[in-house]
Protein backbone atom coordinates (compact mmCIF):
# COMPACT_ATOMS: atom_id res chain seq x y z
CA UNK A 1 0.00 0.00 0.00
CA UNK A 2 1.12 3.57 -0.60
CA UNK A 3 2.64 5.65 2.22
CA UNK A 4 0.52 8.45 3.67
CA UNK A 5 2.77 11.44 4.45
CA UNK A 6 1.99 13.66 7.44
CA UNK A 7 1.86 17.35 6.49
CA UNK A 8 2.18 20.03 9.21
CA UNK A 9 -1.07 21.88 8.53
CA UNK A 10 -4.60 21.89 9.93
CA UNK A 11 -7.70 21.98 7.74
CA UNK A 12 -11.08 22.83 9.24
CA UNK A 13 -14.20 21.27 7.76
CA UNK A 14 -16.34 23.67 5.71
CA UNK A 15 -13.54 26.27 5.75
CA UNK A 16 -11.46 26.67 2.60
CA UNK A 17 -7.73 26.24 3.25
CA UNK A 18 -5.66 29.37 2.63
CA UNK A 19 -3.16 29.67 -0.18
CA UNK A 20 -0.42 29.36 2.42
CA UNK A 21 -1.81 26.02 3.63
CA UNK A 22 -2.14 24.72 0.08
CA UNK A 23 1.44 25.77 -0.69
CA UNK A 24 2.71 23.98 2.43
CA UNK A 25 0.91 20.79 1.38
CA UNK A 26 2.34 20.85 -2.15
CA UNK A 27 5.87 21.81 -1.07
CA UNK A 28 5.99 18.71 1.15
CA UNK A 29 6.29 16.77 -2.12
CA UNK A 30 7.60 19.39 -4.58
CA UNK A 31 10.61 21.29 -3.24
CA UNK A 32 10.51 24.03 -5.90
CA UNK A 33 7.16 25.17 -4.49
CA UNK A 34 8.66 25.88 -1.06
CA UNK A 35 10.11 29.26 -2.07
CA UNK A 36 6.96 30.55 -3.81
CA UNK A 37 5.09 33.41 -2.17
CA UNK A 38 1.60 31.88 -1.65
CA UNK A 39 -0.03 35.17 -2.67
CA UNK A 40 1.14 34.50 -6.23
CA UNK A 41 -0.67 31.18 -6.43
CA UNK A 42 -3.79 30.92 -8.59
CA UNK A 43 -6.39 28.74 -6.87
CA UNK A 44 -9.73 27.46 -8.13
CA UNK A 45 -12.09 25.58 -5.84
CA UNK A 46 -14.74 22.99 -6.66
CA UNK A 47 -16.92 20.77 -4.47
CA UNK A 48 -17.37 17.14 -5.48
CA UNK A 49 -19.79 14.48 -4.27
CA UNK A 50 -17.81 13.62 -1.13
CA UNK A 51 -14.69 15.80 -1.27
CA UNK A 52 -13.32 19.22 -2.08
CA UNK A 53 -11.15 19.86 -5.12
CA UNK A 54 -8.49 22.54 -5.51
CA UNK A 55 -6.77 23.46 -8.76
CA UNK A 56 -3.53 25.22 -7.83
CA UNK A 57 -1.10 26.91 -10.21
CA UNK A 58 2.14 28.73 -9.61
CA UNK A 59 3.06 31.38 -12.22
CA UNK A 60 5.58 29.92 -14.63
CA UNK A 61 7.81 32.99 -14.41
CA UNK A 62 8.40 32.13 -10.74
CA UNK A 63 9.55 28.62 -11.52
CA UNK A 64 13.21 27.72 -11.22
CA UNK A 65 15.27 27.47 -14.37
CA UNK A 66 15.18 23.67 -14.26
CA UNK A 67 11.37 23.59 -14.15
CA UNK A 68 11.50 19.86 -13.49
CA UNK A 69 8.44 19.99 -11.26
CA UNK A 70 4.88 20.61 -12.42
CA UNK A 71 3.60 24.18 -12.15
CA UNK A 72 -0.04 23.03 -11.84
CA UNK A 73 -1.51 20.50 -9.42
CA UNK A 74 -4.89 19.08 -8.45
CA UNK A 75 -5.55 18.60 -4.71
CA UNK A 76 -8.37 16.34 -3.56
CA UNK A 77 -9.41 16.52 0.12
CA UNK A 78 -11.40 13.60 1.51
CA UNK A 79 -13.94 14.33 4.23
CA UNK A 80 -14.03 10.64 5.20
CA UNK A 81 -13.71 7.12 3.77
CA UNK A 82 -17.32 6.99 2.59
CA UNK A 83 -18.35 7.25 -1.06
CA UNK A 84 -21.79 8.59 -0.26
CA UNK A 85 -23.47 5.59 -1.92
CA UNK A 86 -24.29 3.11 0.82
CA UNK A 87 -24.92 0.02 -1.32
CA UNK A 88 -21.40 0.16 -2.80
CA UNK A 89 -19.44 1.00 0.37
CA UNK A 90 -18.29 -2.60 0.84
CA UNK A 91 -17.01 -2.72 -2.75
CA UNK A 92 -15.40 0.70 -3.20
CA UNK A 93 -11.66 1.12 -2.52
CA UNK A 94 -10.28 2.74 0.62
CA UNK A 95 -8.60 6.11 0.11
CA UNK A 96 -5.21 4.39 0.50
CA UNK A 97 -6.10 1.87 -2.20
CA UNK A 98 -7.50 4.58 -4.46
CA UNK A 99 -4.25 6.53 -4.13
CA UNK A 100 -2.23 3.41 -4.97
CA UNK A 101 -4.47 2.85 -8.00
CA UNK A 102 -4.00 6.42 -9.23
CA UNK A 103 -0.25 6.06 -8.77
CA UNK A 104 -0.13 2.83 -10.79
CA UNK A 105 -2.44 3.97 -13.57
CA UNK A 106 -0.58 7.28 -13.78
CA UNK A 107 2.48 5.36 -15.00
CA UNK A 108 0.61 4.80 -18.25
CA UNK A 109 -0.18 7.66 -20.62
CA UNK A 110 -3.89 7.32 -19.83
CA UNK A 111 -4.10 9.01 -16.43
CA UNK A 112 -2.56 11.91 -14.47
CA UNK A 113 0.55 11.21 -12.43
CA UNK A 114 0.09 11.11 -8.67
CA UNK A 115 2.41 13.44 -6.75
CA UNK A 116 1.59 12.58 -3.14
CA UNK A 117 -0.85 11.13 -0.62
CA UNK A 118 -1.06 12.97 2.70
CA UNK A 119 -2.78 13.49 6.03
CA UNK A 120 -3.04 16.77 7.95
CA UNK A 121 -2.46 17.27 11.66
CA UNK A 122 -6.17 16.91 12.32
CA UNK A 123 -6.62 13.75 10.26
CA UNK A 124 -7.89 15.10 6.92
CA UNK A 125 -6.58 12.93 4.10
CA UNK A 126 -5.92 14.07 0.57
CA UNK A 127 -4.11 13.44 -2.66
CA UNK A 128 -2.08 15.64 -5.03
CA UNK A 129 -2.14 14.79 -8.73
CA UNK A 130 -0.57 16.35 -11.78
CA UNK A 131 -3.02 18.87 -13.27
CA UNK A 132 -3.29 18.17 -16.98
CA UNK A 133 -4.01 21.06 -19.33
CA UNK A 134 -7.27 19.77 -20.72
CA UNK A 135 -11.03 20.03 -20.92
CA UNK A 136 -13.68 17.43 -20.24
CA UNK A 137 -14.86 15.22 -23.07
CA UNK A 138 -17.85 16.42 -25.10
CA UNK A 139 -20.30 14.01 -26.80
CA UNK A 140 -19.26 15.05 -30.31
CA UNK A 141 -15.58 14.38 -29.48
CA UNK A 142 -16.06 10.62 -29.65
CA UNK A 143 -17.07 10.91 -33.29
CA UNK A 144 -13.34 11.44 -33.90
CA UNK A 145 -11.84 8.01 -34.58
CA UNK A 146 -8.51 8.82 -32.92
CA UNK A 147 -10.11 10.01 -29.69
CA UNK A 148 -12.48 7.06 -29.66
CA UNK A 149 -9.54 4.68 -30.12
CA UNK A 150 -7.62 6.28 -27.24
CA UNK A 151 -10.61 5.87 -24.91
CA UNK A 152 -10.90 2.21 -25.89
CA UNK A 153 -7.20 1.66 -25.21
CA UNK A 154 -7.42 3.51 -21.89
CA UNK A 155 -10.31 1.32 -20.74
CA UNK A 156 -8.51 -1.86 -21.77
CA UNK A 157 -5.38 -0.74 -19.91
CA UNK A 158 -7.35 0.10 -16.78
CA UNK A 159 -9.41 -3.10 -16.81
CA UNK A 160 -6.30 -5.24 -17.17
CA UNK A 161 -4.32 -3.54 -14.36
CA UNK A 162 -2.58 -5.72 -11.80
CA UNK A 163 -3.90 -4.21 -8.56
CA UNK A 164 -3.27 -6.53 -5.57
CA UNK A 165 -4.05 -3.63 -3.20
CA UNK A 166 -7.72 -3.65 -4.31
CA UNK A 167 -10.32 -5.93 -2.74
CA UNK A 168 -11.12 -8.62 -5.32
CA UNK A 169 -14.75 -9.61 -4.79
CA UNK A 170 -16.94 -11.64 -7.14
CA UNK A 171 -18.48 -9.79 -10.08
CA UNK A 172 -21.85 -10.93 -8.76
CA UNK A 173 -21.31 -8.50 -5.88
CA UNK A 174 -22.29 -5.57 -8.10
CA UNK A 175 -25.50 -7.20 -9.24
CA UNK A 176 -26.57 -8.00 -5.69
CA UNK A 177 -25.59 -4.53 -4.42
CA UNK A 178 -27.45 -2.59 -7.11
CA UNK A 179 -30.49 -4.86 -6.79
CA UNK A 180 -30.60 -4.12 -3.06
CA UNK A 181 -30.36 -0.45 -3.85
CA UNK A 182 -33.05 -0.48 -6.52
CA UNK A 183 -35.35 -2.58 -4.35
CA UNK A 184 -35.19 0.14 -1.70
CA UNK A 185 -36.88 2.55 -4.12
CA UNK A 186 -39.23 0.04 -5.72
CA UNK A 187 -42.80 1.42 -5.65
CA UNK A 188 -41.73 4.29 -3.37
CA UNK A 189 -44.61 6.80 -3.39
CA UNK A 190 -42.30 9.65 -2.36
CA UNK A 191 -40.32 9.39 -5.61
CA UNK A 192 -43.45 9.43 -7.73
CA UNK A 193 -44.67 12.50 -5.86
CA UNK A 194 -41.36 14.37 -6.19
CA UNK A 195 -41.27 13.79 -9.94
CA UNK A 196 -44.87 14.91 -10.35
CA UNK A 197 -44.05 18.15 -8.51
CA UNK A 198 -41.57 18.79 -11.31
CA UNK A 199 -44.14 17.87 -13.94
CA UNK A 200 -42.67 14.47 -14.85
CA UNK A 201 -44.28 11.04 -14.52
CA UNK A 202 -41.86 8.27 -13.48
CA UNK A 203 -44.44 5.91 -12.00
CA UNK A 204 -43.61 3.12 -14.46
CA UNK A 205 -39.91 3.36 -13.61
CA UNK A 206 -40.49 3.27 -9.85
CA UNK A 207 -42.78 0.23 -10.20
CA UNK A 208 -40.49 -1.59 -12.67
CA UNK A 209 -39.01 -5.01 -11.83
CA UNK A 210 -35.29 -4.44 -12.31
CA UNK A 211 -34.33 -7.49 -10.26
CA UNK A 212 -35.24 -10.25 -12.70
CA UNK A 213 -33.79 -8.31 -15.65
CA UNK A 214 -30.44 -7.68 -13.98
CA UNK A 215 -30.11 -11.28 -12.85
CA UNK A 216 -30.72 -12.39 -16.41
CA UNK A 217 -28.14 -9.97 -17.83
CA UNK A 218 -25.42 -11.15 -15.44
CA UNK A 219 -26.31 -14.81 -16.11
CA UNK A 220 -25.92 -14.17 -19.84
CA UNK A 221 -22.55 -12.51 -19.34
CA UNK A 222 -21.38 -15.43 -17.23
CA UNK A 223 -22.62 -18.02 -19.74
CA UNK A 224 -20.69 -16.38 -22.62
CA UNK A 225 -17.48 -16.31 -20.54
CA UNK A 226 -17.38 -12.51 -20.42
CA UNK A 227 -14.06 -11.15 -19.14
CA UNK A 228 -13.69 -9.40 -15.79
CA UNK A 229 -11.60 -6.37 -14.90
CA UNK A 230 -11.18 -3.42 -12.55
CA UNK A 231 -14.09 -1.22 -13.65
CA UNK A 232 -14.42 2.53 -13.06
CA UNK A 233 -18.26 2.49 -13.07
CA UNK A 234 -18.60 6.28 -13.03
CA UNK A 235 -17.75 6.69 -16.72
CA UNK A 236 -19.60 9.94 -17.43
CA UNK A 237 -17.80 12.14 -19.96
CA UNK A 238 -16.86 14.58 -17.19
CA UNK A 239 -14.42 11.93 -15.96
CA UNK A 240 -12.58 11.78 -19.28
CA UNK A 241 -10.11 14.59 -20.00
CA UNK A 242 -9.17 15.66 -23.51
CA UNK A 243 -5.61 17.01 -23.39
CA UNK A 244 -4.70 20.39 -24.86
CA UNK A 245 -1.19 19.42 -25.87
CA UNK A 246 -0.21 15.86 -26.73
CA UNK A 247 3.33 14.60 -27.29
CA UNK A 248 4.00 12.23 -30.15
CA UNK A 249 2.81 8.71 -29.34
CA UNK A 250 0.91 9.84 -26.22
CA UNK A 251 -2.80 9.36 -25.59
CA UNK A 252 -5.09 12.31 -26.30
CA UNK A 253 -7.23 11.46 -23.27
CA UNK A 254 -6.85 10.78 -19.55
CA UNK A 255 -9.26 8.95 -17.24
CA UNK A 256 -9.93 10.32 -13.75
CA UNK A 257 -12.08 9.71 -10.65
CA UNK A 258 -11.72 6.18 -9.30
CA UNK A 259 -13.89 6.32 -6.16
CA UNK A 260 -16.14 3.48 -7.37
CA UNK A 261 -13.52 1.11 -8.76
CA UNK A 262 -14.18 -2.56 -8.04
CA UNK A 263 -14.33 -5.88 -9.86
CA UNK A 264 -16.96 -6.23 -12.56
CA UNK A 265 -17.44 -7.34 -16.14
CA UNK A 266 -15.32 -5.10 -18.38
CA UNK A 267 -18.46 -4.74 -20.51
CA UNK A 268 -19.92 -2.43 -17.85
CA UNK A 269 -17.53 0.44 -18.56
CA UNK A 270 -17.61 -0.03 -22.33
CA UNK A 271 -21.42 -0.08 -22.55
CA UNK A 272 -21.63 2.68 -19.95
CA UNK A 273 -19.36 4.89 -22.02
CA UNK A 274 -21.56 4.36 -25.07
CA UNK A 275 -24.81 5.49 -23.47
CA UNK A 276 -23.14 8.43 -21.69
CA UNK A 277 -22.82 10.08 -25.10
CA UNK A 278 -26.52 10.95 -24.77
CA UNK A 279 -26.13 12.85 -21.47
CA UNK A 280 -24.35 15.90 -20.10
CA UNK A 281 -24.93 15.98 -16.36
CA UNK A 282 -23.59 19.50 -15.76
CA UNK A 283 -25.81 21.16 -18.38
CA UNK A 284 -28.27 23.63 -16.84
CA UNK A 285 -30.64 23.58 -19.83
CA UNK A 286 -31.05 19.84 -20.39
CA UNK A 287 -29.22 16.76 -19.16
CA UNK A 288 -30.15 14.97 -22.39
CA UNK A 289 -27.82 15.79 -25.29
CA UNK A 290 -29.13 16.49 -28.78
CA UNK A 291 -26.48 14.30 -30.34
CA UNK A 292 -26.59 11.07 -32.30
CA UNK A 293 -25.91 7.95 -30.20
CA UNK A 294 -22.88 5.74 -30.82
CA UNK A 295 -23.39 4.15 -34.25
CA UNK A 296 -22.90 0.43 -34.87
CA UNK A 297 -19.76 1.17 -36.86
CA UNK A 298 -18.34 3.35 -34.08
CA UNK A 299 -19.03 0.59 -31.56
CA UNK A 300 -17.27 -1.98 -33.74
CA UNK A 301 -14.22 0.23 -34.18
CA UNK A 302 -14.16 0.88 -30.41
CA UNK A 303 -14.25 -2.86 -29.70
CA UNK A 304 -11.55 -3.56 -32.29
CA UNK A 305 -9.17 -1.08 -30.65
CA UNK A 306 -10.13 -2.34 -27.19
CA UNK A 307 -9.50 -6.00 -28.09
CA UNK A 308 -6.13 -5.19 -29.65
CA UNK A 309 -4.94 -3.35 -26.52
CA UNK A 310 -6.41 -5.96 -24.14
CA UNK A 311 -4.65 -8.78 -26.03
CA UNK A 312 -1.38 -6.84 -26.04
CA UNK A 313 -1.49 -6.56 -22.24
CA UNK A 314 -2.99 -9.92 -21.26
CA UNK A 315 -1.83 -12.26 -24.02
CA UNK A 316 -5.45 -13.20 -24.76
CA UNK A 317 -6.81 -13.56 -28.27
CA UNK A 318 -10.12 -11.73 -27.93
CA UNK A 319 -12.00 -10.56 -31.01
CA UNK A 320 -13.96 -7.43 -31.80
CA UNK A 321 -17.09 -9.57 -32.01
CA UNK A 322 -16.53 -11.00 -28.52
CA UNK A 323 -16.03 -7.59 -26.91
CA UNK A 324 -19.06 -6.20 -28.77
CA UNK A 325 -21.32 -9.02 -27.59
CA UNK A 326 -20.21 -8.45 -23.98
CA UNK A 327 -20.57 -4.66 -24.21
CA UNK A 328 -24.12 -4.94 -25.58
CA UNK A 329 -25.11 -6.58 -22.31
CA UNK A 330 -22.83 -4.30 -20.30
CA UNK A 331 -24.75 -1.33 -21.69
CA UNK A 332 -27.87 -2.50 -19.83
CA UNK A 333 -25.94 -3.37 -16.69
CA UNK A 334 -24.34 0.11 -16.60
CA UNK A 335 -27.69 1.85 -16.99
CA UNK A 336 -28.73 0.33 -13.67
CA UNK A 337 -25.85 2.17 -11.94
CA UNK A 338 -27.04 5.60 -13.06
CA UNK A 339 -30.70 4.81 -12.48
CA UNK A 340 -29.94 3.78 -8.90
CA UNK A 341 -27.73 6.82 -8.34
CA UNK A 342 -30.40 9.25 -9.54
CA UNK A 343 -33.17 7.59 -7.51
CA UNK A 344 -30.95 7.77 -4.44
CA UNK A 345 -30.19 11.46 -5.04
CA UNK A 346 -33.85 12.26 -5.61
CA UNK A 347 -34.82 10.56 -2.35
CA UNK A 348 -32.02 12.04 -0.22
CA UNK A 349 -32.27 15.60 -1.59
CA UNK A 350 -36.06 15.70 -2.05
CA UNK A 351 -35.21 16.65 -5.62
CA UNK A 352 -38.07 17.93 -7.80
CA UNK A 353 -35.88 19.25 -10.64
CA UNK A 354 -37.64 18.26 -13.88
CA UNK A 355 -34.31 18.16 -15.77
CA UNK A 356 -33.06 15.38 -13.51
CA UNK A 357 -36.39 13.54 -13.67
CA UNK A 358 -36.43 13.72 -17.49
CA UNK A 359 -32.85 12.40 -17.62
CA UNK A 360 -33.84 9.59 -15.26
CA UNK A 361 -36.77 8.76 -17.51
CA UNK A 362 -34.42 8.73 -20.54
CA UNK A 363 -32.14 6.25 -18.74
CA UNK A 364 -35.14 4.05 -18.04
CA UNK A 365 -36.31 4.25 -21.67
CA UNK A 366 -32.83 3.13 -22.77
CA UNK A 367 -32.90 0.26 -20.27
CA UNK A 368 -36.27 -1.08 -21.44
CA UNK A 369 -35.44 -0.54 -25.12
CA UNK A 370 -32.11 -2.38 -24.95
CA UNK A 371 -33.59 -5.17 -22.85
CA UNK A 372 -36.38 -5.63 -25.42
CA UNK A 373 -33.76 -5.96 -28.18
CA UNK A 374 -32.35 -9.04 -26.44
Amino acid sequence: MIACVQVPVTITKDVKPTKSVLKDIVSTFLSEWATIDPDYLVVRHDVGQMCAHYFVERPTQLATESRLEPSKVFIKLHEDEATGVEVFEHLAPSKDAEAALVQQFGKTSFGPKMIGFFQTNNGVRGRIDELIDSRTLEPEDVEDETIRADIAKAFATFHALEAPFLLKKSVDSYREAVIRGLNKYHKMAKLKSLAREGGVDIDELVDYDFTSKLREIVDRLASMGAKEGWCIHDVQFGNVLLKDDVKRGESKIALIDFEFVFRNYRAFDIGGHWFQKMFKWTNEVSKIVDCKPYTDEEKKQFCQDYAKKWNEITGDNDTCEQVLAEATLGYILALSFDIHFMLMAMDEDDNTDPLDALALKKLFDEFTKQYALL
